[in-house]
């Protein structure tokens, strides 16, 4: 698993410390969450660790800038396929941004089992 920094892998551990399941919904969500120093700061405004479930309006806290809102759109996508048709969820409008090759950490976490052949020597591409 590829970390941002440090503190990533800290929040990504600790979290999963705090739930009662180590399945791929929460690693996925706590993976990406980590990402972003803004999602790990106000991680209690996005997800109920008493209840086991995200926290939707957390969207729309002032916090939120592009960059924590498109970690936390995807995030949430990866824990349940969370949609909101008000605000860009697509991979054109979540990708174009600095924290994407760790999106994709996140999706082989979610997708363990469709993306066990994924890695750097497996993906081919056509030279014609």
């Amino acid at each position: 698993m590829q970390f941002a920094d440090s503190e990533h892998k800290r929040f990504f551990l600790q979290c999963m410390n705090n739930v009662k399941r180590e399945d791929s919904y929460h690693k996925a969500l706590f993976y990406t969450l980590g990402i972003n120093p803004d999602t790990r700061k106000h991680i209690h405004d996005v997800f109920d660790f008493n209840h086991d479930r995200i926290k939707p309006d957390g969207l729309n806290e002032a916090w939120q800038t592009s960059g924590s809102l498109k970690t936390t759109l995807f995030a949430f996508n990866m824990w349940n396929g969370f949609y909101n048709e008000s605000m860009p969820t697509t991979p054109y409008d979540l990708f174009c941004c600095d924290s994407a090759p760790y999106f994709f950490e996140a999706l082989k976490l979610k997708y363990p089992e469709y993306c066990h052949t994924m890695s750097k020597s497996s993906i081919r591409h056509d030279t014609r």
